[in-house]
């Protein structure tokens, strides 16, 4: 049977890929870049369901000097731009992906978004998800309506 390693990449298709990146970096302080350019290759337009000739420009954010895992790959597709999905803007949809990250100050981060205009959920809420252990937490949407769940990083917890 075959085993699945770490997960490298979330792939996020985008309206815009200057503004998705803005919001990956300012709010969210991932401000490296692993890779980005434009996908010339049919291959690569084929990966995406999308037909030859379609332009993807893309950039793989990460953490500065972090490792080349846990990124965030922005991908904006156009010349056809791939149809949006409707899906509901206060609470969960079915097959619908939720990023989740640690974060130092996930209070620090929603006043970033209040004061930017952006979708919160549900903002810091402290969670007791164990017995013993518990930090606040808060959920959100990027531009493109893609959940992002931070949780504080416990400062005791050396992961």
């Amino acid at each position: 049977m075959a085993q699945v390693g770490t997960m490298v990449r979330s792939a996020l298709m985008v309206s815009n890929l200057e503004r998705s990146t803005a919001f990956y970096r300012d709010i969210l302080g991932i401000a490296g870049t692993y890779a980005e350019g434009t996908l010339t290759h049919p291959a690569g337009t084929k990966l995406l369901g999308m037909p030859a000739g379609a332009t993807v420009r893309y950039r793989i954010m990460k953490q500065e000097g972090g490792p080349n895992r846990g990124m965030v790959g922005l991908f904006e597709v156009t010349n056809p731009a791939p149809p949006t999905f409707t899906k509901r803007k206060d609470s969960v949809n079915i097959g619908e992906v939720c990023l989740v990250f640690y974060c130092d100050d996930v209070e620090g981060v929603h006043k970033k978004l209040i004061a930017g205009g952006h979708t919160v959920l549900c903002p810091p809420t402290h969670l007791q998800v164990t017995a013993t252990k518990g930090q606040p937490e808060m959920v959100f949407m990027d531009p493109d309506g893609v959940l992002v769940n931070l949780i504080q990083r416990d400062p005791n917890d050396p992961n």
